[in-house]
């Protein structure tokens, strides 16, 4: 340890509240009794956010120990996930909020440590292997103070520890601008090619064709949860889509699910075939869609995903594909999947009347995908090129982390 640190345990340098614990007749729509809780602590950056402010009715008497103060670190101490169990946000400015019962504020004893010195003790890789280690159990969502108080903090002098946050000041400002552009040119990088999607899918062009998607197909249907149910789902045998592996245009092999021969007897009704395309039709992914990859083969759908299989020499399953993901016609079929009485669900009846538009010969509709499938080849390399750029920002701030609190800084 560097000369003139100490190594504290966090019991030692702050002080603990568990939230505000309120029932649901204490809630009101709008008030001026906010609280703060898990969903405000953006779990990236560690900041606060005010989306989805929780209010309570004005005659609600709120404790002073129950309302952030500045300078305190507000922390998630019970959550459904456990990536945020323990995740911080400090909180820098006088707000007239409480916080709620699954949260707990950590208030530095501001003659031991800096606040914002603390704060970034409880964002450094070790201070997130603690945490992990604390929840390892099966069904541990909670925190307890009195484990959280053992955490060790290596602790110098004030004037140290001011020192050392203002570089990582510094340092994380440069990196968060770096990050912020990567951003800018991702988001941009996705809107170029849903532009492309627009102006090359959008029909009324000469030589076009309109007509209903049942006209053009052999098959439009959906499967069915195989006997027995996932608990009887195996890494082998006769792949079994669901719509967690249909994404636009691609499709994704994890969890893929695989039947025995005699559940996919049961679902030989929807056996896939190659060139089929198909589309998510009920859930949170309704609408997704991409071509089925031969290499998982033999296979069926459950009763999320729909098949479309086109008729010979009348549409190129890739449009087609192209066609349901562009925002134009995909904005549309999300409008009519809002039919769903409890989810969002497209029917059978409603993907055989859908009206398509395309070119009349095969060879036009093989210019627009070809076009497209360049783009999309040199948009998903700007993506990754920028994502990588994304993970390599957080990597040099944990980095940075890293040494700060190894005194190496």
């Amino acid at each position: 340890m560097k000369e003139g640190w100490q190594i504290k345990k966090l019991g030692c340098l702050c002080s603990f509240e568990r939230g505000l614990t309120y029932s649901k007749g204490d809630e009101a729509a709008i008030s001026t009794k906010g609280v703060l809780r898990s969903n405000n602590v953006d779990l990236s950056s560690n900041t606060l956010n005010f989306d989805e402010i929780k209010y309570l009715k004005d005659d609600i008497d709120i404790p002073v120990s129950k309302k952030v103060k500045r300078n305190s670190i507000l922390m998630c101490m019970s959550n459904g996930s456990k990536a945020h169990l323990g995740k911080v946000a400090i909180i820098e400015d006088d707000l007239d909020y409480a916080f709620g019962g699954f949260m707990g504020l950590l208030v530095p004893d501001e003659d031991a440590v800096f606040p914002r010195y603390f704060y970034y003790a409880l964002i450094t890789p070790i201070y997130k292997s603690f945490i992990k280690s604390l929840s390892n159990g099966a069904n541990i969502n909670n925190l307890k103070f009195a484990d959280l108080k053992e955490f060790e903090i290596p602790v110098p002098s004030i004037s140290e520890q001011q020192r050392i946050v203002a570089l990582l000041d510094a340092e994380f400002a440069k990196i968060d601008a770096l990050k912020a552009n990567a951003e800018k040119n991702l988001q941009n990088a996705k809107d170029l090619f849903q532009a492309a999607l627009n102006k090359l899918i959008i029909g009324g062009s000469e030589g076009w064709k309109s007509t209903k998607l049942k006209t053009i197909c052999s098959k439009i249907g959906s499967g069915a949860t195989p006997l027995g149910g996932k608990s009887t789902y195996g890494k082998e045998g006769v792949s079994l889509i669901r719509s967690l592996n249909v994404h636009n245009n691609e499709f994704h092999y994890e969890d893929l699910a695989h039947i025995n021969e005699e559940q996919a007897k049961q679902l030989s009704n929807v056996e896939i075939q190659e060139d089929d395309v198909l589309f998510n039709i009920t859930g949170a992914s309704v609408t997704r869609c991409c071509k089925v990859p031969k290499d998982v083969l033999p296979a069926r759908v459950n009763q999320h995903v729909s098949i479309l299989r086109l008729l010979p020499d009348t549409l190129l399953p890739n449009f087609l594909v192209y066609t349901m993901i562009s925002p134009h016609h995909n904005t549309a079929l999300m409008k009519m999947a809002e039919n769903g009485a409890t989810r969002q669900a497209i029917t059978k009846k409603q993907l055989e009347e859908w009206v398509i538009e395309y070119p009349e010969t095969i060879a036009d509709q093989q210019s627009i995908v070809a076009r497209l499938d360049a783009l999309n080849e040199k948009c998903k390399t700007l993506q990754a090129n920028y994502e990588k750029t994304l993970s390599l920002c957080d990597d040099l701030k944990q980095a940075l982390l890293r040494k700060a609190f190894n005194g190496e800084i």
